[in-house]
């Protein structure tokens, strides 16, 4: 089992949503009081740490896992690789490198792509991966519109992320409203 600590919440609905073989827990750090970092950990394999902010950000949630001794994956929230949270991982840096595309590119396909590669290159498991799958940075939500509407054309603009972890219910509804 993995545990993913994201900032991002949009990861973490990735990570509810992906299938495969590995399993995820999943929590964010920024609101996780550390006393509950224990009972997180129970029965975990490997953690992914995603932070905004550095390590400044979550120094103590990340000493504290380094402690366990379990192996650990520590990567920025950004699109852009860091390479101080890397250097955190207690794996080689070369897969912290590699989860974070599949982060960066996000959705469940890829979560489930992260953790069969995580559990295949750290632990050893013989799963079988696929490298990260880049997606579109901008596109369409697939949806029916409504016929006989009239009135002027509305573009509704909401977050990449959003659409990559399917949390899409409220673009369409608000395109509902409107039309």
């Amino acid at each position: 089992m993995l545990l993913l600590l994201s900032t991002s919440d949009t990861d973490l609905l990735s990570a509810r949503a992906a299938g495969g073989p590995v399993d995820y827990r999943f929590a964010n750090p920024s609101r996780l009081d550390l006393a509950e970092l224990p009972a997180l950990l129970d029965g975990v394999d490997l953690v992914v740490v995603r932070l905004l902010g550095g390590v400044r950000a979550w120094q103590d949630g990340l000493d504290q896992l380094i402690a366990t001794g379990l192996p650990v994956v520590v990567l920025t929230g950004e699109q852009a690789p860091d390479a101080q949270l890397m250097a955190s991982s207690t794996v080689p840096v070369g897969i912290a490198a590699e989860a974070h595309a599949y982060l960066a590119h996000g959705g469940p396909a890829n979560l489930e792509q992260l953790a069969r590669f995580l559990s295949d290159t750290v632990l050893l498991t013989g799963h079988g991966f696929e490298p990260p799958a880049a997606a579109p940075s901008w596109g369409p939500l697939e949806r029916t519109a409504r016929t006989g509407v009239e009135g002027p054309t509305v573009a509704v603009l909401y977050y990449r992320a959003h659409h990559m972890s399917g949390n899409t219910a409220f673009v369409d509804a608000l395109c509902g409203a409107i039309e």
